[in-house]
């Protein structure tokens, strides 16, 4: 009988290895076919600087978006398909396309501009922990190029993940909340962010008078508060009482 722990969803281990290697095949067979179809984007319009579909001064009735969208519709998919098809054919010219590669990771490492850099960083596969080799998978190609990945590994990465879902100010507040109800997140706050905190949080007078209300309860507090409490009240006191230096009781006694 075969161990569950030898099972990946509903196959044997040995019967996923056989279909990655079907599927990895099938991947190189659809990268260049849509490299083949980024060659005829280019052949229909090749890439130019600036303008329309040919140089100014012709007579020319159609524009690159316009022959681009023609073709898009005359095979049934989507312009941008087209166009991703077409940038990417140009940024990999037919012999520094990197066979077992992804179209996938070619378009995504095709945003590197120096032509050198780009050849090299195809060549330059990161090692995956996970298998034990090195190679490409489109988050392993974002890192290259800096975009962000969409499963993050570093606290780096985590932490962006975790600001782009928090955009909204009311899921902020509550994953703040919760946060916070961790006594291993609030052990990594210094005291100076702890500070900061509070104060942004006790801005509202109210909110304030109950905050401090509670924390007077606390005696160690309390007592700590009112001692600074009282050097201050006693400071206070000290400078609005009149100045008696010598030079003033010098004044009074010539007088």
């Amino acid at each position: 009988m075969t161990d569950v722990t030898d099972r990946i969803g509903n196959v044997t281990r040995q019967r996923y290895e056989q279909l990655v290697t079907q599927a990895k095949e099938l991947i190189a067979q659809i990268a260049r076919s849509q490299f083949s179809l980024g060659d005829v984007a280019l052949e229909i319009e090749p890439m130019r600087a600036v303008g329309g579909s040919m140089p100014n001064g012709t007579d020319d009735l159609f524009t690159v978006t316009e022959s681009l969208q023609m073709f898009a519709d005359d095979i049934g998919v989507e312009r941008r398909t087209v166009e991703d098809w077409r940038y990417s054919a140009n940024r990999w010219p037919e012999k520094r396309r990197k066979e077992g590669v992804s179209f996938t990771v070619h378009r995504i490492l095709a945003s590197v501009v120096d032509e050198d850099e780009r050849w090299a960083a195809i060549e330059d596969a990161p090692f995956n922990p996970r298998t034990g080799t090195r190679q490409w998978t489109p988050d392993g190609a974002k890192r290259v190029v800096g975009q962000r990945v969409d499963r993050p590994v570093t606290v780096d990465e985590k932490a962006q993940a975790v600001a782009d879902l928090t955009r909204d100010d009311e899921v902020a507040a509550q994953v703040a909340t919760d946060l916070l109800k961790r006594p291993a997140v609030t052990e990594h706050v210094t005291p100076a962010e702890k500070i900061r905190v509070v104060t942004e949080l006790t801005r509202d007078d109210t909110v304030a008078q109950e905050v401090t209300t509670g924390l007077l309860r606390r005696p160690a507090v309390a007592r700590k508060t009112l001692r600074g409490d009282t050097t201050r009240m006693l400071v206070n006191r000290a400078r609005k009482k009149p100045r008696t230096n010598w030079t003033q009781k010098k004044v009074r006694s010539a007088g």
